[in-house]
């Protein structure tokens, strides 16, 4: 493709707060990142069914233009009417490479979209090469994230790439300018859809991925056992958080893989993040440095995680995870916690 390289983005968005996931965030400072690198730009789009303000996102994450699709059909995400409403435009303004999250929007709806542009799909992207940008190199995790699978891409017309969520980083850039925002109304006919909305459940905070979780309880080696494993979950229900690990407890088998924190596993970014029986190895600890407030609880005083918590309590975690669990409780009994 001729001309500065366009890099679209599609950060997802909460269709009833408006809010860009972090995901999304995620995303756009990838996309800024692989513009700086091959002198390109940063477009955004944003779908809905009616016009809302993002120019300070968009300003702090060096995004150079933005589409924004509105129609009633957008108001929540259907992969057909997603499709319908940016088919067109991508093909009128050819990006070189579309991002968009390794999640179950994006998986739905890259694989339609490479499909009727004829072109290649990179999913679960972990890294990219682009010494190259003509012919860019993208990495994906293989057999259990043991390995990379390399796949290089002619860039003659647009890629389509999935992120995997687990290294995206939340980075605005220091120096922006102001977007140049283009609204577009689709004027989707109904039967476009083959699916129909008919309701969103709220989120179960056990099962949120632990990169979109606002409370983390992180067990590491140290709170593993038969007779503390249960406690943790008690403790994570009555704080309505969600479950992360460090990579030992996952070689263990103890925990599944995507509940896995650190630099091989997800970067997280919760409002409270409780670090139970985890040493604190460097790799973890890269993993939770943006979280708002971290506490930890270790037996060892010495542990490296105490360097890295607001909050440190050296406790052997069987007397005082019942205790814990029983303060909380009373308090919620007394009205001191709602």
């Amino acid at each position: 493709m001729a001309g500065p390289k366009k890099i679209w983005v599609l950060p997802e968005i909460d269709s009833d707060t408006g809010e860009i996931s972090k995901t999304g965030l995620g995303l756009l400072s990838e996309a800024g990142d692989i513009a700086g690198k091959v002198g390109g730009s940063v477009t955004a789009l944003v779908l809905g069914d009616e016009s809302r303000d993002y120019s300070a996102v968009f300003h702090q994450y060096g995004v150079n233009e933005a589409f924004i699709f509105i129609d009633p059909l957008l108001k929540h995400y259907s992969a057909d009417a997603y499709t319908a409403a940016m088919l067109e435009q991508i093909r009128q303004d050819e990006p070189w490479l579309f991002l968009m999250g390794d999640s179950i929007i994006g998986r739905e709806l890259a694989p339609r979209l490479a499909t009727l542009l004829e072109t290649g799909l990179v999913s679960g992207c972990a890294a990219t090469d682009l010494s190259n940008p003509d012919c860019p190199v993208f990495y994906r995790y293989v057999y259990g994230d043991q390995l990379y699978q390399e796949i290089t891409a002619l860039a003659d017309r647009t890629i389509i790439v999935t992120m995997d969520s687990r290294v995206l980083n939340i980075t605005p850039v220091t120096t922006a300018g102001n977007a140049n925002v283009l609204e577009i109304e689709p004027k989707l006919s109904p039967e476009v859809m083959k699916t129909r909305h008919m309701e969103f459940l709220p989120a179960d905070y056990k099962t949120v991925d632990v990169s979109e979780a606002e409370v983390i309880v992180s067990v590491g080696m140290g709170a593993i056992s038969d007779d503390l494993l249960p406690l943790v979950e008690e403790l994570a229900g009555l704080i309505e958080g969600t479950i992360g690990t460090t990579r030992p407890v996952i070689d263990e088998g103890k925990i599944t893989r995507e509940r896995m924190i650190g630099q091989t596993g997800k970067v997280v970014s919760p409002e409270f993040y409780l670090a139970l029986g985890i040493s604190g190895a460097t790799h973890h600890v890269g993993g939770i440095q943006d979280s708002r407030r971290i506490a930890a609880i270790n037996r060892d005083s010495q542990a490296a995680i105490f360097s890295n918590s607001d909050v440190g309590v050296a406790a052997d975690l069987k007397e005082v995870l019942p205790v814990l669990i029983e303060k909380i409780k009373q308090a919620r009994e007394d009205g001191k916690i709602l």
